[in-house]
């Protein structure tokens, strides 16, 4: 019986020693064994943008940086994600009128937002981040699941917010 179990520990120890570990520890990518590995699109871009965000009191927007790391198609949705200070969540977006209107398609998380002062700073901190970014959008329109109907009494849901109006 111990030769049974020292010829069976035996060819265990030996099988695990010749067992390679292939992951690249530089990338941590399990089974690479290259080090010059291009990860993800070659397009994505990496800098600095300017957003904004409500000041303590809710009162006025500030400006701050942020690292932005991807291509032209991520900046609606990671900026949307970056500034909304609310639970409103972005189903999808478009941009319409040759680039010039971006309209933003919201949930009913839309009836979190409380009173004037707080959907002021919604669209205010969206607005500045987007007309900052997005040079050529004019005009920004909020909708409630595909509907241009109005749904707040403190936020134009299905106008426009035009750039002028931000003096940006």
């Amino acid at each position: 019986m111990k030769k049974l179990f020292f010829t069976l520990l035996l060819i265990f120890v030996l099988a695990a020693c010749g067992t390679e570990d292939t992951t690249d520890i530089t990338n941590n990518v399990p089974g690479n064994t290259t080090d010059d590995v291009t990860q993800g699109d070659t397009n994505v871009e990496e800098k600095m943008i300017t957003l904004y965000k409500s000041d303590a009191n809710a009162e006025n927007t500030v400006p701050f940086e942020e690292e932005f790391e991807g291509d032209e198609g991520n900046l609606v949705p990671f900026i949307f994600e970056e500034v909304n200070e609310h639970d409103v969540e972005l189903l999808d977006y478009t941009l319409e009128t040759e680039s010039k209107s971006l309209v933003l398609n919201l949930g009913d998380d839309i009836y979190t937002i409380q009173g004037s002062a707080g959907a002021r700073m919604f669209v205010e901190t969206l607005a500045r981040s987007y007309f900052e970014n997005l040079s050529d959008i004019d005009e920004i329109t909020f909708i409630h699941k595909g509907s241009y109907e109005p749904a707040l009494d403190h936020m134009n849901i299905g106008q426009p917010y035009l750039r002028s109006e931000f003096d940006m």
